[in-house]
């Protein structure tokens, strides 16, 4: 006479199984994951560019020329993967934004805002009017 006993717990296949379905799961998942988070990242630096352009376009209308160095609060985010740099001679300036980390893999390069309004992407796999936005 045998007697049947409750299983108690899982057999190892059925652990191996659900590991591997978690595992191909998160493998479709992640590159999406990435995906959106490099274009929140590229919305955060093209929202430095242009807060930083317009906060250039105040100063040099109440002082007569634009500033030589951007202070890092008008466009300092904590959480954003782009370095901004500005080059100005006092007539003119030019605005970067330069992924770091994680972000320089994005298709979207440097981005470049000159103080005439014209947009421009570097070492960028897409055209500056994809990136832009325009």
């Amino acid at each position: 006479m045998k007697t049947w006993h409750a299983q108690l717990g899982f057999t190892l296949t059925e652990l191996l199984t659900v590991l591997a379905i978690i595992g191909v799961l998160s493998s479709l998942a992640l590159p999406s994951f990435q995906q959106t988070h490099q274009r929140s990242q590229r919305t955060l630096a093209k929202t430095a560019l242009l807060k930083s352009a317009h906060w250039m376009e105040r100063s040099v209308s109440s002082h007569g020329a634009y500033p030589v160095a951007l202070p890092e609060t008008v466009w300092f985010s904590p959480d954003m993967r782009y370095r901004i740099s500005m080059t100005s001679d006092g007539s003119t300036f030019t605005l970067k934004a330069t992924p770091v980390g994680g972000q320089t893999s994005d298709a979207c390069g440097q981005w470049i805002l000159r103080a005439t309004g014209e947009r421009e992407v570097q070492n960028a796999s897409l055209s500056a009017d994809k990136c832009w936005g325009n």
